[in-house]
């Protein structure tokens, strides 16, 4: 049951996100980007502000998309923690657990796909077909480790 509410929690979460305008999503997102640029540049010479704010502008995009690989693979991790209570499944039969991680991306993309959806109706925003793309291959990456981790295990 804690799995599940920690889910449902997190991806309400995602939605907030995704309620912002465009202007304040970006401004998170740039002084995110300009943070690492000033790290970047910290280890170096002489920089202007000009400097770190064009830096800034190029990581802006990069970690905006980061974010959504990050923040969609770690739900993929939570429902299939919501779906494989304890892993039991997975150490008995690999098969049924294939199953359930495709179930469980299958889910993820649903979600992703109403987030887009919910976003198309945020003043400056826009839904985009490759952002639930980039959603769901978080997923797919995320449950692929945790596959290899578990199977891991159960070869021990």
């Amino acid at each position: 049951m804690f799995l599940i509410l920690a889910a449902c929690f997190y991806f309400f979460v995602i939605v907030n996100f995704s309620a912002q305008t465009a202007d304040e999503s970006s401004s998170l997102s740039f002084e995110i980007a300009e943070k690492i640029a000033r790290f970047i540049y910290s280890f170096g010479a002489d920089h202007s502000l000009s400097d770190v704010l064009s830096l800034a502008g190029y990581f802006e995009h990069p970690i905006r998309k980061l974010a959504h690989f990050l923040e969609y693979g770690f739900l993929g991790a939570l429902v299939s923690g919501t779906f494989l209570p304890v892993m039991k499944i997975i150490r008995t039969d690999t098969g049924k657990a294939g199953k359930m991680y495709r179930r469980d991306t299958v889910v993820v993309f649903i979600l992703a796909a109403l987030d887009e959806l919910h976003q198309f109706f945020v003043p400056g925003r826009y839904a985009s077909v490759w952002d639930v793309i980039l959603d769901t291959f978080g997923c797919i990456v995320f449950l692929f480790f945790i596959f290899l981790i578990f199977d891991r295990k159960k070869n021990r």
